[in-house]
Formats: C-alpha cells, sequence, structure tokens
C-alpha cells in the first residue's frame, strides 16, 4: 500500500504526497542543466555534417574523439570481441593503458546508428545526473535537511576557490556576459589555483562524473540501502569494472569499500562478498592491462618542488577557499554517521597530497575534486548551522564566497564558442570507404587527422597524449626519419616493422612540431591512392611507396 499510494487513483486517497512536487521539479532542474551543459559544449550540425565543439574540449577531445571512432568505425570492438586488448588509436599497435569503457560504450551506441553527439552526451548526462542526484540523497541522509542536500548541490556546482580575487583585480561584473578565460587555469595559467575546480573537468572527461557518482551511490547504500543479495552482486560487479572504466575511482573504492567493512560492522558480511566479487573480475583486467610505473612518492601535489608547511596551507587555502576552514573544524561538529560516512574525504585528501599515480601530476586531481565533494557537505552544514544560530546574513555571506568563483566560471562555460569537425571531409570518406579498419596510418598533423575522424589509427598523435599515458618512444623522431630521408631503403623497413599501411603527406612548413614533408618528392615519384582536388593532401600506401625495394 506504501507503493500503491502515491500513485494516484489505486488508493483511497487520489491525491499523491505534496513533497512529491518539489521533489521533481527538482529533478527536472538538475537533468535540464545536465542536459544543457552536456549539449552546450558538443554537438553535430546537421546541415553541414559536422562535429561542434567548444573550445575548451578542443585539445582533449582530440583523444576522446579518436577513442569513440575507434569503436564505432575502427577495430577495437573486433578486438574485444576476440579477447584482445583494444589498441589506442592515436599511438597505434599499442594496447590501450587508459580506463576506455565509458568511449566503448559511446562508439557501440554510434555503431547502432545513433548520432555521435547523442551517442556521447547521453550517457554523460546520465552520468552527471546521478551524481548531482546522488550527492543530494547523499547529503539529506546524513545530515535529515534538504536544506543541506541543496547547498552540497551548490556548493559541488560552483568551486569556492579564491580565483574570484584574480577575477575582480582584472574585471568587473559586466564583463561576465562576455567573459571566455577562466580567472585560474594552473598550471597552465598563473597562480597556484588549479584548472581543475570548474564545470570544464566534466565536459572534458566526459567519464568523470559517472565515477564519481559510483563512489557517492556506494557510500549511500552503505549509510541507507537494505542490503539485499542483488544489491550486493550488482555493487561487486559495478566495482569489478572499475580497472577498464575508470582507474582513479578504483583507487578510491580501494579506500571506501575496506573503510566501509571496518567501520560500518552491520554491513560486513555483504562488503564482503562484494571485495570477493569486484575481486575476482579486477584481478584479470589488471593481468591484462599494460603494466605501469607511475606511482611514487611525490608530497606536495603541484607544490612538490617548492613544499613548506607554510606553503601547503597557503596553496590549499587558495585552492578550496572557506572549505579549507570550515571542512576540518565543521567535521568536529557533524552528527555521528556523517562523520563515520564522511572521514575518508581526509584520506584520499592526504594520500593524494602524498603520492603520484600518472607520470602526469595533474591526474591527481580527481581525487581532490572527490574529497571535496565530500568536504563540500561539511560545509553545507555549517552554513546551515550558521544560519539557524545566528543571523541569516552571515549565511548569505558565506554562501556568496564559497559560490562566487564557480559563478564566474560557469559564465565561462556559457560563453565558449565551438569550433567544427567536417564529419563528411572527403579525405575522412574515402579512408573509411577504402581502407580496413585496422590500417595503420603515418600521419602528417596531430589533431583531428582524418584517419582518426575515419576510425582508423594514427603512429603519432598529439605526442603529451602519448606521454601522459606513459607511453614511452621516440616516435616523433621517426616521423622525422621517415619524412625527411627521402629514400625508401631507410623508411620502408620502419614502415614495415611498424605495420604501417599508408601514409598521408601535406604541407608542414612553419609547423616546428611536424617533420618538414617535400610534397614535390612523393607527388612526383609515387602514385598517391588518394589526393585532394588542390593537391595539398595525399594517402600513400605502404605497397606503392616501397614496390621498388
Amino acid at each position: 500500500m506504501k507503493i500503491l499510494s502515491v500513485i494516484p487513483g489505486l488508493t483511497r486517497n487520489p491525491s499523491p504526497p505534496k513533497n512529491w512536487i518539489p521533489a521533481f521539479a527538482g529533478m527536472t532542474v538538475l537533468l535540464l542543466f545536465s542536459f544543457w551543459l552536456m549539449f552546450h559544449t558538443f554537438g553535430y550540425d546537421r546541415k553541414t555534417n559536422s562535429i561542434l565543439i567548444a573550445s575548451r574540449l578542443w585539445s582533449d577531445f582530440g583523444a576522446n574523439i579518436p577513442l569513440i571512432r575507434s569503436f564505432s568505425l575502427g577495430a577495437n570492438v573486433d578486438r574485444m570481441l576476440a579477447w584482445k586488448a583494444p589498441d589506442y588509436p592515436i599511438y597505434a599497435g599499442e594496447p590501450i593503458r587508459k580506463h576506455f569503457l565509458f568511449y566503448a560504450l559511446v562508439g557501440g551506441l554510434e555503431r547502432m546508428g545513433l548520432r555521435i553527439d547523442w551517442a556521447l552526451n547521453v550517457p554523460s548526462i546520465a552520468g552527471f545526473f546521478a551524481l548531482l542526484l546522488g550527492i543530494y540523497l547523499l547529503a539529506q541522509t546524513l545530515f535529515r535537511s534538504k536544506t543541506v542536500a541543496l547547498l552540497s548541490v551548490l556548493f559541488f556546482l560552483c568551486n569556492g576557490s579564491l580565483s574570484f580575487v584574480r577575477y575582480f583585480s582584472e574585471h568587473s561584473i559586466k564583463d561576465l556576459a562576455t567573459i571566455r578565460e577562466f580567472p585560474a587555469f594552473a598550471p597552465w595559467g598563473p597562480g597556484d589555483i588549479t584548472a581543475f575546480w570548474n564545470l570544464n573537468i566534466y565536459t572534458n572527461q566526459r567519464h568523470l562524473a559517472a565515477g564519481f557518482a559510483i563512489g557517492i551511490w556506494f557510500l549511500l547504500w552503505v549509510v541507507r540501502s537494505k542490503k539485499t543479495t542483488l544489491s550486493t552482486i550488482l555493487w561487486g560487479i559495478v566495482i569489478g569494472t572499475l580497472p577498464y572504466f575508470h582507474q582513479p575511482m578504483l583507487l578510491i573504492m580501494a579506500i571506501l569499500l575496506p573503510y566501509s567493512f571496518l567501520f560500518f560492522p552491520k554491513s560486513r558480511a555483504p562488503l564482503f562478498f562484494i571485495g570477493v566479487i569486484a575481486t575476482a573480475l579486477i584481478v584479470p583486467q589488471l593481468l591484462i592491462m599494460p603494466k605501469s610505473n607511475a606511482l611514487s612518492w611525490y608530497p606536495g601535489y603541484f607544490i612538490h618542488d617548492d613544499l613548506t608547511l607554510s606553503r601547503f596551507g597557503s596553496y590549499w587555502f587558495q585552492n578550496l577557499g572557506l572549505h579549507a576552514i570550515l571542512i576540518p573544524l565543521g567535521f568536529l561538529f557533524i552528527p555521528k554517521i556523517a562523520k563515520k560516512t564522511l572521514f575518508p574525504l581526509f584520506i584520499i585528501f592526504l594520500v593524494a597530497n602524498l603520492f603520484r599515480f600518472s607520470v602526469e601530476v595533474a591526474a591527481s586531481h580527481k581525487f581532490f575534486n572527490f574529497a571535496l565533494i565530500l568536504g563540500s557537505m561539511i560545509s553545507a552544514y555549517v552554513v546551515f548551522s550558521l544560519r539557524k544560530r545566528l543571523k541569516g546574513i552571515i549565511s548569505v555571506l558565506l554562501i556568496g564566497i564559497l559560490t562566487l568563483s564557480g559563478i564566474i566560471d560557469f559564465f565561462v562555460v556559457k560563453n565558449d564558442a565551438r569550433g567544427s569537425v567536417d564529419d563528411a571531409d572527403p579525405r575522412v570518406l574515402w579512408i573509411a570507404k577504402n581502407t580496413e579498419p585496422d590500417a595503420i596510418f603515418l600521419n602528417s598533423s596531430f589533431l583531428y587527422h582524418p584517419a582518426s575522424i575515419a576510425g582508423r589509427s594514427i603512429f603519432l598523435g598529439w605526442p603529451y597524449f602519448a606521454w601522459s599515458e606513459g607511453y614511452i618512444g621516440n616516435r616523433d623522431q621517426v616521423m622525422n626519419q621517415i619524412y625527411e630521408s627521402e629514400d625508401p631503403s631507410v623508411f620502408c623497413p620502419i614502415l614495415a616493422l611498424d605495420n604501417i599501411s599508408y601514409v598521408t603527406v601535406e604541407d608542414t612548413h612553419g609547423d616546428p612540431n611536424l617533420p618538414t614533408i617535400d610534397l614535390d618528392y612523393f607527388q612526383d615519384r609515387f602514385h598517391a591512392a588518394y589526393e585532394t582536388k588542390d593537391h595539398t593532401f595525399m594517402i600513400f600506401s605502404t605497397d606503392e611507396l616501397c614496390n621498388e625495394i
């Protein structure tokens, strides 16, 4: 009857409970915001058949689009069906070192006929909405307050860093209408406040919100849900997918799961079985995945080389703002169940400040982001408690300071312009139609190469991507040797060794990051399998280049 009572017409009282209306309205707002955020930053122009990518996504999506297309148009699905590790499409011939399951799902959806913007945005929306809803429900459960829950969501959406100080030193309120640059963007910009507190990280790293949602909903399950056999099995399976779905979340769960086992004794039996199921799924994945030696002692995160106690305090106060004070102080006064549930945030924060888990230290931002999600619930409780005990103006002031930087950053996302990638480029269409899905191209450009858009693997994408994923090699030097030697006896053995099927040629003069290519040499000596009408881009098969040897 409790279930039926919320359905009009099935009980004596046909009116549903009144409290479902604001709950439904709130969920709708969160869903619509998630929808807007993802489609605003990534779309598709049906008239021109162009992929539309916000400028803030342009760099990261130079790796994401090839990864998606390697599953939708390339050979990675076939590799997986044959129980082989998928290849990294912008470092051809090497297995993927990063988590890829989210983008495999996106590629699968596109492969089944869903347009790429919907194929990417629908899972992105689902993950981001699940995170927002999970934050609300966990905070409401821990603090028994809808206001605290709403503030927790607000503090997540609007970061509390002190980047607004830098903004107002250079701009005024009226500039929000046109601002397109984040006030703080370290380590790629001046100052200490990093680029990882605003919504840009969730539009760039589309799998990130879904990974965080797993951690939040797991904690909610631990403190709230009835522990059924089915839910236990499902959680074991979900956590078991994390090596391929979200590796940082796997490390976080390596903290949350044993912690919950120790401090939630009533849940030990299901948590034990979750651990058994997850371990049985995780170990085979770790054995298959390439080994990484990136884990190292690295105290201080970005200030490792300038680490002192005062520097540490200053750095994190700039990045966390008032959260740096409210979280540790508020933890002393929050309810017991909240203390027990949220304490892991300090463990996660400490571990990320002591170790580096990737060759790229910036990748550790994920641990700090998740810790702050939990910590913001404590800040929300403190602000709410002060409203009850002191004048409301203090709470309003605190909320303003804790959200001002996030509001400014929101306008940067809102005002961002979108560039386009021609999805119907004749070069892309020719490659998709005339080459095998597992063909490897020696690429004459890095980002959004036609072969990448067509789902084929390229020899070397933008070198930063390969370095950040832990690939070690001298492929840039190899590219120079192939393109600049102008001697088949030199470059043909290299092409054969790396299983390169096709070589693209275009004018690279003026770009110091690329080899110098003599178009006339290739055009005069060899027959191109494909050539643009303006003769500025050519594709040569390896067989054609090496048939004289």
